[in-house]
């Protein structure tokens, strides 16, 4: 099977000064379905009218992972930075000090067409920052990529007030699930119930049995991205080399556009094997 959307070849990160925050190997496969999207999207988009398009990245890190068994590679925000057809403007948001010098400071290895901006602090009270400095004429991507549960559901309506295709990672057995009956069951002010906008998982879950738990969960989560709007989704599943699964990237659209590049873009997996997409 041939690859429409040929990526090109990036040379790997080099050692620096900075700080490189130590990362599991499944960080590699979530960069994977980033790094094809981001290429295709800004392939597909850069001539269709719009006044710019933008990349969004609330939990940005450093730039630059050492991932556990494999060594140096790019985070997220890098990925977004080197990418062939630029972006009009990248918005990055790092909680962490030491992450955030180091992430300002490699960024300025690869100019942009517009200066980054760039937020110390929480994502979920910076998110309107964000909002406020791209144009409703615009189009974005927001790579939402929080270290747990801790994407609120608040920003996510937040996000709503600009065109913007979404590519969360959600925990659900890496979080979720393995500490749902000790943290989160009984909790109204639980991470969990701010980051899915409702309490109603809860009895849902309980009713089902528990190898159902996960889509449920999921299920209800979806159900919530869909009351702001969105109605194209597709999903991956992330697992352990053994098959136990971790989390899911979720990718929302309102817009059959940019469904139908993930979905063929999502073809091919972070092993190199295929699936076929038939629509």
């Amino acid at each position: 099977m041939g690859d429409m959307y040929k990526l090109h070849k990036p040379e790997q990160p080099q050692p620096d000064r900075l700080i490189t925050p130590k990362v599991h190997p499944w960080s590699r496969d979530k960069h994977h379905f980033l790094h094809r999207y981001l290429d295709a999207f800004t392939t597909a988009m850069k001539d269709k009218g719009w006044s710019g398009l933008h990349y969004i990245d609330l939990f940005a890190g450093a730039g630059i992972e050492d991932v556990d068994g494999y060594g140096l590679d790019w985070g997220s925000p890098l990925i977004a930075a080197r990418q062939t057809h630029q972006f009009t403007r990248l918005h990055l948001c790092e909680i962490g000090k030491k992450k955030y010098e180091a992430l300002v400071e490699r960024l300025e290895r690869y100019p942009q067409p517009n200066s980054p901006q760039t937020l110390r602090g929480d994502a979920n009270k910076r998110v309107d920052e964000v909002v406020e400095e791209i144009e409703q004429s615009a189009l974005s991507v927001a790579f939402l990529d929080p270290y747990g549960l801790h994407l609120d559901f608040e920003t996510l309506r937040r996000l709503c007030a600009i065109r913007a295709d979404l590519i969360i990672f959600f925990p659900d057995h890496l979080d979720a699930l393995r500490n749902w009956e000790n943290v989160y069951r009984g909790q109204p002010d639980s991470n969990l119930n701010k980051v899915v906008g409702t309490p109603t998982w809860n009895q849902r879950m309980i009713a089902k049995p528990r190898d159902q738990w996960a889509h449920v969960l999921t299920q209800v989560y979806v159900e919530q991205i869909k009351s702001l709007g969105y109605t194209h989704f597709d999903y991956e599943r992330i697992t352990l080399k053994r098959g136990q699964p971790l989390y899911r990237l979720i990718f929302c659209s309102k817009h059959e556009a940019g469904a139908t590049i993930w979905r063929r873009v999502a073809t091919k997996k972070p092993g190199g094997q295929w699936t076929f997409d038939f629509d």
